[in-house]
């Protein structure tokens, strides 16, 4: 459509035209460098998301009044659009990755708690009994009985975290950081260099797309029992 001229090129250039400008833009330009910022902030807020959900989720599933009470917050959490809430994060925490990391911590935790509380409710009850009539304690069983049986459902609340934080992370980048994908996509757009922009936005798919790989890989490597199922 571009070749017979139905759209204009200057606005939405050849795909062949872009992809030949990546190896450029990578290696020469600045978009490595907020790839890298970007998978940066968005390691370190699921990492912060997995420090609160999953002890969130442990307590959820062993107390039944803190299940109770986290139950409306998890739907409330969800409810809320991120980018709702950025100009609040930026308030608190001012422009830059603090504010990023933030966004990302919010969409990454509900995903991980939901699925781990999952896993520890579906965990097999006659493996906790034959364990605790052989004397395991707490510590014991989690080590042994939950962990092995909620590996799975980490790893599948691990995988939307990922997808959910790299959403948000390109979004949050736009309106409030100084570095990182997301910001480079919008300065490339307001400073008309569209080419550019539109590398940026294949590169942000082509992550997007290795992050799930590498979380299903991962998956495959750590519960080969799942796929003999």
């Amino acid at each position: 459509m571009i070749r017979l001229q139905l759209l204009d090129p200057v606005y939405l250039p050849p795909p062949g035209e872009v992809l030949a400008a990546l190896p450029s833009l990578l290696w020469h330009g600045p978009l490595l460098a907020d790839v890298r910022a970007s998978l940066h902030a968005v390691l370190a807020g699921t990492a912060l998301a997995c420090l609160f959900a999953l002890p969130a989720a442990a307590l959820a599933h062993f107390y039944a009044p803190f299940r109770w009470l986290t139950a409306p917050l998890v739907e409330l959490v969800r409810g809320i659009a991120p980018l709702a809430l950025l100009p609040a994060f930026l308030l608190i925490f001012g422009l830059g990755g603090k504010s990023t990391i933030a966004i990302i911590v919010w969409v990454a935790w509900p995903p991980l708690f939901i699925n781990v509380l999952g896993g520890l409710d579906a965990t097999c009850r006659t493996l906790i009994d034959a364990a605790r009539s052989m004397g395991a304690n707490l510590p014991w069983l989690l080590a042994t009985v939950y962990l092995p049986a909620v590996s799975g459902h980490l790893l599948a609340g691990l995988r939307l975290a990922l997808g959910s934080a790299w959403l948000a992370v390109v979004a949050a980048e736009m309106l409030g950081a100084n570095a990182g994908i997301g910001f480079r996509i919008l300065e490339w757009s307001q400073t008309f260099q569209v080419t550019a922009m539109y590398g940026a936005i294949v590169v942000t798919g082509v992550v997007s797309l290795g992050i799930n790989g590498a979380i299903g890989w991962l998956g495959r490597a750590c519960t080969p029992h799942l796929e003999e199922r």
